[in-house]
Order: structure tokens, then C-alpha cells, then sequence
């Protein structure tokens, strides 16, 4: 069993629903961190899903979270959080200026 850390960062377009992680086969992840900027010029408003196993129904984990000019958040907010093999995270911001930065370790279960 294989303990690796990652890390990802996105910068996605504004208003598109965006894919910052999937967890591989035989996997499981625990996310440590996932820090949200916003180097904009305005307020900007984020959502954060988590949709197992692939599907179609997401677990909200941020909704229509309103995020300041020049701030910086942790969503999960020091409390790790556990996905599963294809489990997919997703994140939106109404705005195109918003870095999100994910710390992560997987777990091989192989």
C-alpha cells in the first residue's frame, strides 16, 4: 500500500463547472486542503461538489459561497475530507479570476 502526496491548482473559466480531481483505480484520497483565491476585482461566488462514483448527483460542498476582492479560503477548513475510487470534485466561480489550490494524499490499495 502506496502513500503519495499531491497537489493541483486551476484557474478555471468563469461560470463553467470545472474537474479539479479524480480519483484514480484502487484508490482512495484524503483531501487536506483546497484553497480558494480571488485576485479579482469583484466579489465572486464559488460552489464545490464532490459527485461519487462518476455520477450525476453531486454532494454540495460549497453553494453559492460569496468569496471577497483579495481573499483567500480553505473549504473544508482544516477537516480532511475522503473520496472514494472515481469519485470526481468540481468547482465553479462566477468569476474567471479565482485560483483554487488542492492538497491531497492518495492512498494505493493495491
Amino acid at each position: 500500500m502506496a502513500v503519495k502526496y499531491f497537489r493541483e491548482h486551476l484557474t478555471p473559466s468563469a461560470a463553467t463547472e470545472t474537474t479539479i480531481y479524480t480519483v484514480p483505480a484502487a484508490n482512495t484520497a484524503i483531501i487536506s486542503s483546497l484553497r480558494i483565491t480571488n485576485t479579482g476585482t469583484s466579489t465572486t461566488t464559488l460552489n464545490l461538489a464532490i459527485y461519487p462514483d462518476g455520477g450525476a448527483t453531486p454532494y454540495k460542498i460549497l453553494e453559492d459561497t460569496v468569496l471577497a476582492i483579495d481573499s483567500t479560503m480553505d473549504a473544508f477548513n482544516g477537516v480532511s475530507c475522503v473520496m472514494e475510487e472515481a469519485d470526481i470534485m468540481k468547482v465553479t466561480s462566477s468569476l474567471a479570476d479565482v485560483d483554487f489550490y488542492l492538497s491531497y494524499m492518495e492512498v494505493d490499495r493495491n
